[in-house]
């Protein structure tokens, strides 16, 4: 169902669409240095009811970025908003984990007008609202090394790109990136899980995925969420370590319709690992905004 879109901000998106094409749509978008095969539970799981349209980044999986180059937030902001004009005129719920929340964030603050008439619902999946080192464990601590050791240590992998790359698949060959991105979850990751989170880490370009790290930490929606009318749902796993739960408190508090749901034994990867809890308070928040048996208050089943 894969097809390749030329968008407007110059990048060419890979764009999947799956479920009923006259359903309400939903427009999911991944997490950094993934693309969006780790949708696979959430996918199956809406495209009963819903039209699913997954994407793939600027630059990671099989999307290109810009001939420029551009890896910012407000370009993948862009890029979403044309992704919009693939829904028949049906308003999306938006649904995005981690940066894709936060490509939503950015949208909201940079074309407020397309809310009225193209967006029925916000769902933003452990995420955050400013610079991520901001609300990440050990924050005071990355913050203090990311201009004396952090930048300068992802401006060179970008110069050094294909030594970096090499020892980016010796690291997947050997386990070590397993065990790396093993931090990224709770107890109850599956060996499949796993494995999947690494290779796509492994697989996408690290020049790429510095260059969206260095945009991460330009970044700020600190107030985009309080002019939102529409609904928002804001997930958080009670042990995420890269986007703390008092950020996804934040945003609920920030968004006038806003609605917090925190899943227990859950890290930054919580809807992989805890992939029921997730689906089915994604899935009865888009049957409300959907107007498709609406489900009660998602608030009403938070821990």
């Amino acid at each position: 169902n894969g097809e390749h879109i030329a968008s407007p901000t110059g990048s060419r998106l890979y764009v999947e669409r799956h479920g009923p094409p006259d359903a309400p749509p939903v427009i999911l978008t991944h997490g950094w240095g993934l693309d969006s095969t780790i949708w696979f539970y959430l996918r199956r799981a809406l495209s009963r009811r819903f039209h699913v349209i997954c994407w793939d980044l600027p630059g990671l999986g099989k999307s290109r970025a810009s001939a420029l180059g551009a890896v910012e937030l407000a370009t993948f902001a862009g890029d979403l908003k044309f992704l919009l004009t693939l829904t028949h005129g049906k308003p999306a719920i938006l649904v995005g984990h981690s940066i894709g929340g936060m490509v939503i964030q950015t949208l909201i603050r940079d074309h407020p007008q397309i809310l009225a008439s193209h967006v029925a619902g916000v769902v933003l999946v452990n995420t955050t609202y400013t610079n991520p080192l901001k609300t990440m464990v050990f924050s005071r601590l990355a913050q203090a090394l990311r201009r004396p050791l952090l930048e300068p240590l992802m401006r060179l992998t970008i110069l050094l790109t294909p030594i970096a790359w090499l020892c980016a698949w010796q690291s997947y060959l050997s386990g070590s990136a397993h065990m790396a991105n093993r931090l990224g979850f709770a107890g109850d990751v599956t060996r499949s899980q796993l494995n999947q989170t690494a290779l796509l880490a492994t697989r996408n370009s690290p020049a790429v995925s510095v260059k969206g790290n260095l945009a991460m930490f330009r970044w700020d929606a600190s107030e985009a969420l309080q002019s939102i009318s529409v609904p928002t749902l804001i997930l958080a796993g009670d042990s995420d370590i890269l986007t703390n739960v008092e950020a996804s408190k934040r945003l609920m508090r920030s968004a006038p319709r806003g609605e917090l749901a925190i899943v227990p034994r859950a890290n930054h990867m919580g809807f992989l690992e805890q992939f029921s809890d997730y689906n089915q308070l994604i899935e009865d928040f888009c049957r409300r905004c959907g107007n498709t048996d609406a489900a009660g208050p998602i608030a009403d089943r938070a821990t």
